[in-house]
């Protein structure tokens, strides 16, 4: 299997911006997330008090009673966005066990090395401390079918604003294994996207996938079939 990732200047051009227009699929992708880790976060009657933000982009959390560190590999995004620092997540500048969690959502993991970053991670944080990631999943139900499906690791095209781009997706049972191995304990696996997922495997623009995802919410479909999926883990 390749090693995962881009390069800087291959990322460059899209995310060293200081504004980002979503697209309806990756709108909903956001909002859904933020409730995820709104409510895994909001658990804490005496949260840790420092928050990693990994891959923030331009997006801060803002959650009460965590004191956010944003990082990126950019500095535009973070500009002014007061405790910002600027690296590579498979690399943090950051002493050992300083964060009571971290979050690393947007499918940051589509444009890295999954192992070095988790690896990271699990330095970083303090014992029991939180990790809030998500990825795209090889065996959403929008690759049924397809030379992806099930993979542990495979590139593939997604659309983006209308636009082709590369981005890898992981079957879910190589993060896990990946999370074990580094100590940590999933508490939670939670999935988005999966109405819109099969959606869009029959042909449906995403658009319409997300309007269909939206109608059938009352209607839940297992996590293991969402295109997107989330895990709240516990570092032993």
């Amino acid at each position: 299997m390749p090693r995962p990732g881009f390069t800087r200047d291959e990322l460059k051009p899209r995310y060293d911006v200081s504004a980002i227009r979503e697209d309806a699929w990756h709108a909903y992708s956001g909002d859904h997330t933020t409730r995820i880790i709104q409510a895994e976060l909001s658990t804490f009657d005496h949260p840790p008090n420092w928050l990693l933000n990994a891959g923030s982009g331009i997006y801060a959390l803002r959650l009460h009673q965590w004191h956010e560190v944003r990082y990126d590999l950019f500095t535009a995004p973070i500009k002014g966005g007061g405790r910002s620092v600027c690296g590579s997540i498979e690399q943090l500048p950051f002493s050992d066990g300083v964060f009571g969690a971290i979050v690393c959502v947007g499918e940051v993991l589509a444009y890295c090395d999954p192992a070095a970053t988790i690896r990271e991670f699990a330095r970083v944080l303090a014992p029991s401390g939180v990790l809030i990631s998500d990825f795209g999943s090889s065996r959403s139900m929008r690759r049924l079918l397809s030379s992806s499906f099930g993979r542990a690791a495979d590139l593939v095209t997604d659309d983006y604003n209308g636009s082709p781009e590369n981005t890898w997706i992981y079957n879910p049972d190589y993060i896990r294994a990946l999370l074990a191995t580094l100590g940590f304990t999933i508490q939670k696996t939670l999935g988005t996207h999966t109405w819109s997922a099969l959606a869009r495997r029959v042909g449906c623009s995403p658009h319409l996938a997300v309007s269909i995802q939206r109608r059938l919410e009352w209607l839940r479909l297992p996590a293991a079939a969402a295109d997107v999926i989330t895990v709240v883990a516990v570092r032993g």
